[in-house]
């Protein structure tokens, strides 16, 4: 059934369409001049004022609403970037449809649907206007959000940028860290989608590609561990929980994070979605990069024990889909391992900007009731990014230098393909009517 709303907006887009029409004929009959409709038209887009700054925001994204979860599926496993399926677009529409209603429940439980868009427009907004302020010369800047398997869809974007009249866009991954299956993924479908609607010369592109060592989101992490941390101790201190209250016998053994007995000294646990084996194999950069970003974190956490020594910290991998093997340790069996010795933890979201079902299902209610069921006295979640002013600083930071830097590519090893890619899209590592670099 067309709701209320669509139906208004088709009567409004007859109206107007309507009215033009009249308008042209008018404008005919009474100048005599031929092709007013088309003058009409130049001379209103003309009219426009241009954004002179794209900034493209590309994610996975996620249903805002229950009733946008099976699409979300069928475009998720129906991408070959991901998944390799045999007769994919049928195995992966069949696998969606199938896993829609248990994957419905859980965005049920998180209040209906996935915040991911909602944050990503107010990381955009507090962007865009940050730009306007900092960098004058590329303004006005506009945020535009293309995810790759929900609402707002690239090609839906496309033609909101076309309409705005802007003239160059930085394609912005909100992936940290580079995957073939994620800020790839995104940028082929990207290249692809202006092939496929003809306007690969309408915009000039550049691209932030990576941007897992920057200093800013290392800071935004770091000031989220530290209010972890905080809350850490306070329910800790509410619990009663010290040192002397651990299975010290358990825990002499060594292991799960390195070390016996300490309740009071919680292990990080830095947590990535994780990546097919075969993945890795041919080369991701993934693994690697989300490593970095671990390290860099912990060389500039200034938190330490009661014996003046840094926390104890591992990286862990969450949200394997099917049998075959993906990355690990997984984070539950992390959390696992580390009730059985007595330590609690801090869960730390290292490869999101931003909550979503990642965040808020599997780790907020999932991982803690496998912590309870485990034994785990406490577990704390460390803050997403989402809107704190921090990593908006930090994204500013990074589209100012990227646009006085001039250069096409944010990082010099976007060209470097996998050596083990074998059937590679045609538009991967390339980049579509780049800006004309002057270095």
């Amino acid at each position: 059934m067309i709701s209320r709303k669509i139906i208004t907006t088709i009567n409004s887009k007859t109206i107007y369409n309507t009215f033009n029409k009249s308008l042209s004929y008018c404008t005919v009959n009474n100048n005599n001049t031929k092709n007013t409709t088309t003058t009409t038209t130049n001379i209103n887009n003309n009219e426009k004022p241009k954004i002179k700054t794209g900034i493209l925001m590309l994610n996975l994204g996620g249903p805002s609403k229950l009733d946008e979860v099976e699409p979300f599926l069928t475009r998720l496993f129906t991408d070959k970037e991901i998944f390799k399926l045999p007769f994919q677009k049928y195995t992966g529409t069949l696998i969606a449809k199938r896993r829609s209603n248990a994957v419905m429940k859980l965005y049920e439980a998180i209040g209906g649907g996935s915040p991911i868009r909602k944050w990503t427009e107010k990381q955009g907004e507090l962007l865009s206007s940050m730009m306007d302020k900092i960098s004058p010369e590329t303004a006005p800047h506009k945020h535009y959000i293309g995810f790759r398997y929900s609402d707002p869809l690239i090609a839906d974007t496309l033609d909101q940028m076309d309409n705005d009249n802007v003239e160059r866009v930085v394609a912005f991954s909100q992936y940290p860290q580079y995957s073939c299956t994620t800020t790839g993924s995104s940028l082929n479908n990207l290249w692809k989608t202006l092939e496929e609607k003809q306007m690969q010369s309408k915009f000039k592109w550049s691209v932030i590609d990576r941007w897992q060592d920057h200093k800013g989101f290392i800071d935004a992490t770091i000031h989220k561990i530290n209010k972890a941390y905080d809350q850490f101790n306070t329910k800790l201190n509410e619990l009663n929980i010290d040192a002397n209250n651990t299975d010290t016998s358990s825990s002499s053994s060594g292991g799960g994070g390195g070390g016996g007995g300490g309740g009071d000294k919680p292990v990080l646990v830095f947590s990535a979605h994780s990546l097919p084996m075969s993945t890795v194999e041919k080369g991701d950069p993934y693994p690697q990069e989300v490593a970095e970003t671990v390290c860099r974190v912990m060389d500039n956490l200034k938190i330490r024990d009661t014996t003046g020594k840094p926390l104890e910290y591992i990286l862990a991998w969450q949200s394997k889909v099917g049998p075959l093997p993906w990355l690990s340790p997984k984070t539950s069996f992390v959390i696992e391992q580390l009730a059985k010795k007595g330590r609690n933890a801090i869960v730390i979201p290292i490869a999101f900007t931003s909550d979503h079902i990642e965040t808020l299902s599997e780790i907020d209610i999932e991982l803690q009731h496998l912590a309870k069921k485990s034994g785990m006295k406490l577990l704390v979640r460390s803050e997403s990014l989402n809107d704190d002013p921090l990593i908006i600083s930090a994204m500013a930071d990074l589209v100012n230098t990227h646009l006085k830097s001039n250069k096409t590519i944010h990082s010099d090893q976007y060209h470097l393909k996998c050596p083990g890619c074998k059937d590679d899209s045609t538009f991967c590592r390339t980049i579509l009517n780049p800006i004309q670099s002057q270095i």
